[in-house]
């Protein structure tokens, strides 16, 4: 059955005027409105003169002076003009002066017929009269309501309906609100301004001060201020300005050096907050005493010239609002300088840039609540979202972390929460049953303050444990009209001081548009990415085919194997592998976080960045992984950073330098079967801007393994929940170390799909493993005369150490002919007419797998290959030349043979495969 629709809001009588209809739901919304108009300017009472029916103003809400109201009402009613009238003022010649200020704001359009009542507040609390800045708080929250009625006119409206306009005036209570602190920031700079101006053109000194001391107590709203300047022999203060009720009493009261909290200021040269004067004992009773005056808190701070105390100023009782806070000691310091400046005449340039300062540092704060409205136009993912306003949370409130617990709409079983810590933005899930506290707040709707006690967190569940540090503000909130169960939270407050009520009243300002944009988002979101999945999907496959190497590196000295398979159509893993020539080769794996474009794109600048570095730098592992950092940190953005392990081989020396930036410990197996685990200390990359890696070092052994893996490798997890595990892969990688390295990468992937059983991975799989060879790898050096006796010493030398070693078929006398003719050509041709003394020759060879290369280097005559003619047969048998079949022959016999002279040595290179 259809729910019963009520009446419209607006009517419109047989006169053509439009007037407010009543009901209880209006009635109540009525009482609200006036509740929320009183308390942005403290007004004592108020209330709404509606057009009825009948075209007469009636009346809804309590005045005191109900004929004075009355005719405010039907002035502005009539004259469709919103006014402030001051205490004192005569409305009529016959009339008294009103004993109390007003506002009056026409509810209606200024041209045409929709003129529906007028808004009247009576009396401000604590002080004289409305402000200016009161009136036009008031006229802009009137102004707004009356476009919130307008859209009524003539509709019938569903409850829905009444809903919605309930909420839209909670929004426009909050934007009234931002409204009201951004003319109270504009009313400071202002104030400052006049000040500054006072200062520089008022001859009257104690004009100045009482005009400096007046603005301080209108800009901190406050019951009283007060400025004691030091007596002649600096042993008392005496009361010089005094604001407020009680200044003749307490005109007269001098206040000890070193007692009470002016005393105790001028000693320190300190600002002091005290926000419980009754229970602080520090507080000199005598003043309160003789004025008969009550003192809740006080702000006072020292009046300094250069070097030296002159007085001290105080602002006591805050008005609307229970305590001082830190950001006010800020700003009350401009008064004390301003104070210093007008009395002294001096160090007006130094004062003016500290007023400067603090500008800035309020402008700072101006910004921030723009700021948050440019987040919510500008995010078009929850994240993003995220970042930005959970950013302007922990600026605003001066805390380490702050985030957002949110009861997951689709999932009742689990708390997903958005949290902001090191400055970066995660989404993490817990189970329902890990969130007592929050879940508590969230149903009770009662926000919390607390410091975190060792007896609290024996209370605290694992989101409690995640979320709160040091001490905490949580806020519910649950936008009237929407889904969203959340709350937010602020934690790890920077000052001395816990969260207070004024941090309370900033996060509810915050959290209103900040809960609304969040709830759209999301709606918008889930339309978005069904139109662009799979264009997205289609670009991060492209980027990440591009990053990853093209084809494997084939050495004689290793195996090498690699296999990365994505748990999504996207993944998060990359590895690489380089080989400066044949002497050292470096190999890396590395687990981006993140998934989706964003993560590919990091990807591919994160894998950029170190391949660069990688391939035109000499620095070790733990160097180029310092560096790395550094430059991805810059690039870093929304939270995203990349673990990596990153390894550099030298062949000579077959030593391995690894270091790992928070990424798993890898897998050493030596040539018996027996394992090590590699590990290396140091954060993620992008993280943090500076910190340290550390890795390590290790001998090599031929036969050796290396195992390069990320977390999906051993993370996946059997239908039972039980994980693959380190230790079963690491057992598999063994078993199976006698096959090829792209094999087992292959059989070990397909062994852990079978024991998870599942139809997608968990997550992204990614194994390398590096399979040294058998053989051993070395080298010899030896020095021969360059005589013709010494060519069987040559043949010795290598039939010595290579013989046993060389299986391919005729390979060992090749290489000793070769040799043969190469120490003949030395021996007899390249020294031949020379006169050195005592010539030699050296001979290099060194074995790297299953390849030999031999080196000879001489000092005689240079050679050049391309004046050796080729062979004839038949001019030898003429007689026209002798020999010149061995370069030939050489060439014949060995692989690769090659010349070079330097300009001092001639060089012979020989090559041969031997297995």
């Amino acid at each position: 059955m259809k729910p019963q629709s009520l009446p419209p809001i607006i009517l419109k009588n047989e006169d053509g005027g439009f007037y407010l209809s009543s009901s209880n739901e209006l009635d109540d919304l009525y009482h609200f409105i006036l509740g929320q108009a009183k308390r942005f300017v403290s007004a004592k009472s108020a209330a709404l003169y509606l057009r009825n029916g009948k075209g007469n103003l009636s009346k809804i809400g309590l005045v005191t002076d109900k004929t004075n109201a009355g005719h405010i009402a039907k002035h502005v009613f009539k004259s469709k003009k919103s006014i402030l009238v001051k205490k004192g003022t005569q409305l009529n010649a016959k009339d008294a002066p009103v004993s109390e200020s007003y506002i009056a704001c026409y509810l209606g359009d200024e041209i045409g017929d929709m003129s529906l009542g007028v808004l009247v507040l009576e009396g401000i609390k604590h002080f004289q009269n409305f402000s200016e800045q009161d009136l036009d708080l008031i006229n802009y929250f009137s102004a707004n309501l009356n476009a919130l009625f307008k859209d009524t006119v003539f509709s019938d409206i569903e409850p829905q309906f009444f809903n919605s306009l309930t909420t839209s005036i909670l929004l426009l209570i909050d934007n009234a609100n931002i409204h009201n602190n951004n003319n109270r920031l504009q009313y400071f700079l202002e104030e400052i301004i006049r000040v500054a101006v006072l200062i520089n053109t008022s001859v009257d000194l104690e004009h100045v001060l009482v005009m400096v001391m007046e603005s301080a107590k209108s800009v901190f709203r406050t019951e009283a201020s007060s400025l004691l300047l030091l007596d002649e022999k600096k042993e008392y203060l005496v009361f010089h300005t005094v604001t407020g009720e009680k200044r003749e009493e307490v005109s007269k009261i001098k206040v000890p050096v070193g007692q009470g909290i002016a005393g105790t200021v001028a000693v320190t040269k300190q600002p002091m907050i005290i926000n419980d004067a009754q229970n602080d004992d520090r507080v000199f009773r005598d003043v309160d005493k003789a004025s008969n005056f009550v003192t809740r808190n006080i702000l006072a701070s020292p009046l300094i010239v250069g070097d030296e105390v002159i007085g001290v100023i105080e602002a006591i009782n805050t008005i609307d609002r229970n305590n001082f806070s830190q950001d006010d000691i800020d700003t009350f310091l401009s008064f004390s300088s301003a104070c210093a400046v007008a009395i002294q005449k001096t160090r007006l340039l130094d004062n003016l840039n500290v007023t400067n300062l603090e500008l800035k540092q309020k402008l700072s704060t101006l910004e921030s609540i723009f700021d948050l409205g440019q987040a919510v136009l500008e995010s078009h993912d929850e994240l993003g979202l995220m970042s930005k306003t959970l950013s302007i949370l922990t600026k605003e409130l001066s805390c380490e972390d702050a985030g957002m617990v949110i009861i997951e709409e689709k999932n009742k079983n689990r708390i997903q929460v958005y949290a902001r810590q090191l400055g970066i933005v995660r989404e993490s899930f817990f189970p329902m049953f890990e969130s007592r506290l929050f879940l508590s707040l969230m149903e009770s709707g009662n926000p919390r303050m607390a410091v975190v006690t060792p007896q609290l967190e024996e209370s605290f569940s694992e989101l409690e444990f995640y979320t709160l540090k040091k001490n905490f503000l949580i806020l519910p909130i649950s936008p009237r009209g929407g889904n969203l169960r959340a709350a937010l939270y602020v934690s790890g407050k920077h000052s001395l001081h816990s969260f207070n009520e004024t941090d309370l009243r900033m996060l509810k300002t915050l959290s209103s548009p900040l809960a609304k944009a969040y709830e759209n988002l999301r709606l918008n979101q889930e339309i978005i990415t069904k139109k662009s999945i799979e264009k997205e999907i289609e670009i991060t496959r492209k980027i990440q085919n591009n990053i990853l190497p093209n084809a494997l590196i084939q050495s004689p000295l290793f195996d090498l194997g690699v296999k990365s398979v994505a748990a999504k159509e996207v993944s998060g893993d990359f590895y690489d592998f380089h080989a400066f020539g044949d002497e050292q080769f470096s190999f890396l794996v590395a687990d981006v976080s993140g998934k989706s474009l964003p993560a590919a794109i990091f990807m591919a600048m994160s894998s950029s960045i170190i391949r660069t570095l990688s391939r035109t730098t000499d620095m070790s592992p733990s160097e180029l992984l310092y560096r790395a950092n550094q430059l991805i940190y810059e690039d870093s953005q929304s939270g995203m950073f990349v673990t990596l392990f990153l390894v550099n081989y030298q062949r000579k020396t077959r030593t391995l330098k690894f270091a790992s930036a928070g990424h798993n410990d890898q897998i050493w197996i030596r040539k018996d079967g027996s394992f090590e685990l590699l590990k290396g200390k140091g954060a993620p990359l992008g993280v943090v801007p500076h910190t340290n890696y550390h890795g390590g070092e290790i001998q090599l052994e031929p036969g050796d393994i290396l195992v390069f893996y990320t977390d999906g490798a051993i993370e996946e997890k059997s239908p039972d929940g039980e994980e693959y595990g380190l230790d079963r892969f690491i057992d598999y990688i063994i078993a199976h170390r006698d096959e090829s390295s792209q094999k087992i990468v292959e059989s070990v992937y397909n062994d852990i799909r079978s024991f998870s059983k599942a139809e997608e991975q968990y997550d992204d799989f990614t194994v390398m493993i590096l399979k040294f060879a058998k053989v051993e790898s070395f080298e010899m050096v030896k020095s021969f005369d360059a005589h013709p006796n010494e060519i069987p010493k040559l043949r010795d030398f290598i039939s010595e150490h290579l013989e046993k070693k060389i299986t391919k078929p005729f390979a060992f006398d090749d290489i000793l002919i070769s040799l043969d003719e190469a120490a003949t050509n030395i021996v007899m041709h390249s020294y031949k007419d020379t006169n050195l003394q005592n010539p030699k020759f050296e001979c290099k060879f060194e074995l790297i797998g299953d390849k030999l290369k031999i080196v000879l280097v001489d000092e005689g005559k240079p050679f050049d290959r391309k004046k050796v003619p080729k062979p004839s047969v038949e001019a030898n048998l003429k007689g026209e030349r002798k020999g010149g079949f061995g370069v030939y022959l050489m060439e014949t016999l060995m692989d690769k043979v090659s010349y070079e002279y330097n300009g001092k040595q001639n060089i012979t290179y020989l090559e041969k495969t031997i297995v």
